[in-house]
């Protein structure tokens, strides 16, 4: 909640000059780890800020904490950029403010539940969680909460794509960021009058849309096919390399004084009364003014600890990376009946696709596979001859009601929390960072802190 008294607020400046005496004062003195650092013994063991995963919302807190001048450790059990952040579309799309719990899903979802190889798929299996979380998601699936949450996702989109703007300008060549728009594409006739029905009805993200007919689009991207029968495209959208823009943040963020400990797995934390006073990890212990969880789907496991629920299931997604060749698709795509991202990098194409509701299984579905490059070739037919250079499957956060929970935990007083993102994590991962380093420095971000509060549920 905002804090409107006076002590509140000189209480936040001091915090936040404390942190840049004891952040870059101390940094001015000791060098910075690599991100390979193996040695948990030369890492200092107190920090302003520990965070807990090392994916692109990990990494944003910790650039724009360290930017306020805290002192800050990242802990990832794996590699940086590991995990959703790794293999995902790179898509950066402002335009799509849509939540996953809309008016409707439910009736397209049941139909999707039929068909093995379509882009949705619920695991059923005996878990009470699993049915808590879709009875909640059923309950959002109305239009007065579908609203809520399209104001939220254009003002989150709108700041995280200027972010995304500012930090290109300090290495987008390191990353291929480009942004020359996003064309959706549609094969049949009630998608695509259901689209332009929905770009008028949501101006908010809508203004920069143009609606194409069946040549327009196919002039815009002469890969696709005659089967197409119109387009949108969204002037403002643009596209990364996923990974390679984590691991080019992470360099940035060791510059200014962030720390990496990579190859460590948390195996729990140490309480006193109703704060976090050590992380206990494969490596050692490490003390922390304040301890962020940002393990994406594993969050709840770690919340667990805390005797915590925050209602988050694993949504698998999968994609192939193909060497690119000739007749590809110049700009960034969505097929969108197949609901299949298509993303033209340098030297690769990426086909990216699904949503399969499986707990914690990373197991490769092979007839999901074949479905995403089959759908691929009724949109675009002249792709032929594509070289395979990488299969991925990744397990994306996903909340009940379509929102990220950014904000601190309840009743832990230096506990906070960044996940959820769906989809859209890539996208609004800067505009996080920038956020939850704000509450962590004292400050408030407004009224999307209680519509974004992991204490909601």
């Amino acid at each position: 909640m905002p804090c409107a008294s006076k002590p509140c607020q000189v209480l936040a400046c001091l915090m936040v000059r404390r942190w840049r005496r004891s952040g870059r004062d101390r940094w001015r003195h000791e060098p910075a780890t690599t991100c390979q650092e193996k040695d948990s013994f030369m890492q200092p063991r107190k920090n302003d800020v520990i965070i807990i995963g090392g994916g692109v919302i990990g990494v944003s807190v910790a650039y724009y904490a360290a930017d306020l001048g805290a002192s800050v450790l990242v802990i990832e059990k794996n590699h940086i950029g590991a995990g959703s952040s790794c293999g995902n579309a790179g898509l950066l799309v402002p335009s799509h403010c849509n939540p996953l719990p809309t008016p409707g899903v439910v009736a397209r979802g049941i139909r999707y539940l039929f068909n093995p190889e379509g882009p949705f798929y619920i695991h059923f299996r005996a878990d009470l969680e699993l049915v808590r979380w879709l009875w909640r998601f059923y309950r959002f699936c109305n239009a007065k909460h579908f609203y809520h949450c399209v104001g939220i996702f254009s003002k989150m989109g709108r700041e995280s794509l200027q972010l995304h703007r500012q930090l290109a300008d300090l290495g987008g060549h390191r990353y291929q960021f480009r942004q020359d728009g996003m064309l959706n594409l549609y094969i049949t006739d009630q998608a695509f009058q259901e689209a332009r029905e929905d770009v008028v009805r949501v101006k908010s993200c809508g203004e920069h849309s143009v609606i194409l007919d069946a040549d327009e689009a196919r002039e815009l991207e002469p890969a696709a096919g005659v089967r197409v029968v119109g387009g949108i495209l969204n002037k403002i959208d643009g596209c990364i390399d996923p990974l390679e823009f984590v691991k080019w943040l992470a360099e940035k963020a060791r510059e200014k004084g962030v720390r990496f400990l990579v190859d460590t797995e948390v195996f729990w934390l140490k309480t006193d009364r109703r704060r976090v006073s050590k992380v206990v990890t494969t490596r050692g212990d490490f003390e922390a003014g304040q301890v962020v969880l940002a393990t994406g789907a594993w969050l709840p496991l770690l919340a667990a600890e805390l005797e915590a629920k925050i209602p988050i299931e694993a949504a698998k997604g999968y994609s192939m990376t193909f060497a690119k060749t000739p007749g590809a698709p110049q700009i960034p795509l969505i097929l969108e009946e197949a609901r299949v991202a298509v993303t033209p990098f340098a030297d690769a194409l990426r086909l990216a696709g699904t949503l399969e509701l499986s707990g914690l299984d990373l197991a490769i579905g092979r007839r999901r596979l074949k479905a995403i490059e089959s759908e691929t070739y009724r949109y675009l037919p002249k792709l032929g001859g594509l070289e395979i250079r990488e299969i991925w499957r990744g397990l994306r956060p996903c909340t009940p009601d379509g929102l990220p929970v950014i904000g601190r935990l309840r009743p832990w007083s230096n506990v906070f929390v960044a996940g959820g993102h769906a989809t859209k994590g890539m996208s609004l991962g800067p505009v996080t960072g920038k956020y939850l380093s704000q509450m962590l420095a004292g400050e408030s971000i407004g009224m999307l802190e209680r519509s974004l509060s992991p204490n909601r549920f």
